[in-house]
């Protein structure tokens, strides 16, 4: 019987103990299940790219960190702080957000806090500094190279189409007998180029078969062989156009760097009044934003000269208007506008029959030089523009009007008045029609550049 009270009490016992087993095993589920939970809702961050740095040059694509956070370059950018210049498609930002990158607490607390803190304040001091300083100054640098610049600027014309690689949108020119990249045929003198021409509506513009993308490509190459250039619209096979302020904003930013120096609107096809109101709005506004580039508008012009007179006279206040309809209508809204710090760009060639109504007579043929100079001059008196806002461009060699050709001598010419009566800038077209350079390199001889 002693057995029987022992074993039941073993049995009891046993069961107890059983029984506390088997709550404990059930909490122990519970709180494996909660440690499997918690690993599975923690998310993965991208790993932060390199930090932005306002001395680097970042092309479209690029990504750089800024207080853990990834962004992507939209375009060429420089200086521009990630964090206070990002948008999304069309915002005209620099810079596009990626989100939150790496761990934050270690990020920080490497940099920040061993530096600064052991090392006393002339440490921290002395290194913002050297930050903001190299900031202001590549922006500041190239900048006076253009205030100088419109001083008088000598730009001949590209046509981008012309010899190009198709594949990759790079501008080549045979000029100088063999295909070779744009920035190596121009002479080491010849500082600035004119990409000609971009055609309809800004943000979604076209080069001729080539993308914006494409041409976009040449950014880099003219900044590294330190070449300026002047982006150019429209022309004669095709108009621009711009009806918004952040679509002009993209088309500028597309193309943008520390070397461009100047936009330009080639109006010879057709637009209407608004189109051309609109170009002059969205220049008013670009103007604040881009207080460094200049603005010009190209437009053809006859040289309306005083018969017997194989030179161009001065008519003063008796100077006819020289432009046609298009060019009245620019004027016209230039006007409305009240637009300032702004530069014409007359197209001194293809003026048509030898007669006095369009041009200075010499030997029973239009005159270049002369009638460039004479186009210039009634210009400036009947607009009462200041010749430091006109810039000539005339057609070297044979013009497409029989009879008319603009020669070396017209070079010496034209270039000897353009510095005498203080113009903008002379160009010509075209750089790739001047085979062995002759004219570009009489320019800049003329010039004394």
């Amino acid at each position: 019987m002693r057995t029987k009270v022992c074993s039941a009490l073993l049995l009891g016992l046993m069961s107890s103990l059983l029984a506390g087993c088997g709550d404990g095993g059930s909490q122990d589920t519970g709180s494996a299940s909660q440690k499997q939970f918690v690993p599975s809702a923690k998310s993965s961050v991208p790993t932060c790219a390199a930090a932005w740095d306002a001395t680097i040059a970042y092309t479209g694509g690029l990504i750089a960190s800024y207080n853990s956070v990834n962004y992507t370059a939209n375009w060429w950018t420089q200086g521009n702080n990630p964090s206070t210049n990002n948008g999304g498609s069309g915002s005209g930002q620099p810079w596009t957000s990626d989100g939150a990158c790496g761990a934050p607490t270690p990020t920080p607390t490497p940099t920040p806090t061993p530096t600064p803190t052991p090392t006393p304040t002339p440490t921290p001091t002395p290194t913002p500094t050297p930050t903001p300083t190299p900031t202001p100054t590549p922006t500041p640098t190239p900048t006076p190279t253009p205030t100088p610049t419109p001083g008088f600027v000598f730009s001949p014309y590209k046509d981008v189409t012309a010899d190009a690689n198709w594949n990759t949108g790079g501008m080549q020119s045979t000029a100088t007998g063999t295909s070779l990249p744009v920035t190596s045929a121009m002479p080491a003198h010849n500082t600035v180029l004119t990409w000609a021409f971009a055609t309809g509506g800004c943000g979604s513009e076209n080069w001729g078969g080539i993308t914006p993308a494409q041409i976009a490509t040449n950014v880099q190459s003219f900044v590294a062989a330190g070449k300026k250039y002047i982006v150019s619209t429209g022309g004669a096979a095709g108009a621009f156009t711009c009806t918004s302020d952040a679509g002009f904003a993209t088309f500028i930013n597309t193309y943008n760097s520390a070397n461009l120096i100047g936009i330009d609107f080639d109006i010879e096809d057709g637009q209407s009044q608004s189109d051309i109101n609109n170009l002059v709005a969205r220049v008013q506004a670009a103007q604040a934003t881009h207080p460094n580039l200049r603005f010009s508008f190209t437009i053809a012009t006859l040289a309306t000269s005083q018969s017997g007179s194989a030179t161009a006279v001065d008519m003063g206040s008796s100077s006819p208007n020289p432009l046609g309809a298009m060019g009245i209508s620019v004027m016209q809204a230039i006007q409305a506008a009240g637009l300032k710090n702004y530069y014409v760009n007359l197209m001194t060639m293809d003026y048509g029959a030898a007669t006095t109504g369009n041009c200075v007579i010499s030997g029973g043929a239009c005159q270049m030089g002369q009638s460039a100079i004479q186009a210039a001059m009634d210009f400036h008196n009947y607009y009462k523009i200041p010749y430091s806002q006109i810039e000539l461009t005339p057609m070297i060699g044979a013009n497409d009007t029989a009879g008319e050709t603009f020669t070396l001598a017209d070079t010496d010419t034209l270039s000897a008045w353009a510095k005498a009566n203080g113009l903008a800038g002379l160009h010509h077209w075209s750089f790739d029609r001047d085979t062995s350079m002759s004219f570009t390199n009489q320019f800049i001889k003329d010039l004394g550049l």
